[in-house]
């Protein structure tokens, strides 16, 4: 795998400028997370079928719309398509802002240390109130492979590990905090945590190995 001279722009864009294109599909995304969280909360039991009926309908035409348009598939797909679009950041489906299906989770540099927030809603419910283990883990796993970033080296995801202390909460912010243990040779140790405020939430440690050149 051949770096760029930061590392980092692997895993993540410049800011959308304001009013461009990039930054009116953030917003499109945002419009599709909406439409996910009120489908995942829809009583269907005090819903009129007709009304079902003409929500499939009008979704359905949404999808046939939105697959008129130019896609990323003639470049070969998201991590092909080279730019800002194949930056993780963007098209992750754990963190990726220009992604619908990804939680919003978003994540920064910090000096050697990568910080990421999150307010999860009720699509990613798992006990009741809390967020899923399953999104749990896998924000782990996108926020210290930008942590991985700090070692000057890119490796893909070996073991990861996590530990959970407390439920995460839905519809409170959620901070995150991770930075590189160590190296050794091919290998990147990282450690991550999660917190409500002051009260830690979840802890996780990962092993990248990075490719045989």
């Amino acid at each position: 795998m051949a770096l760029p001279d930061d590392a980092r722009e692997l895993w993540i864009s410049e800011p959308a400028r304001e009013g461009g294109r990039r930054a009116q599909k953030h917003r499109l995304v945002e419009r599709a997370k909406d439409l996910v969280e009120g489908i995942a909360l829809l009583d269907i039991e005090r819903t009129d079928e007709d009304d079902l009926a003409g929500l499939i309908e009008s979704t359905g035409e949404l999808a046939t719309e939105m697959n008129r348009h130019p896609s990323l598939r003639e470049k070969g797909g998201l991590s092909a398509a080279g730019g800002a679009d194949a930056v993780l950041t963007e098209r992750s489906g754990i963190s990726g802002r220009a992604n619908p299906l990804a939680p919003p989770l978003e994540i920064s540099f910090d000096g050697e240390l990568t910080r990421g927030h999150a307010v999860y809603g009720a699509a990613y419910e798992g006990p009741p109130d809390s967020l899923h283990g399953g999104f749990v883990a896998a924000a782990f796993d996108d926020l210290l492979g930008c942590a991985q970033m700090a070692s000057g080296s890119a490796g893909f995801t070996g073991t990861l590990s996590v530990r959970m202390v407390l439920p995460t909460p839905l519809y409170r912010r959620i901070d995150y905090t991770a930075g590189v243990e160590r190296t050794e040779g091919r290998k990147i140790f990282c450690w991550g945590k999660s917190f409500d405020g002051d009260r830690l939430l979840a802890e996780a440690t990962c092993v990248f190995i990075t490719p045989s050149p």
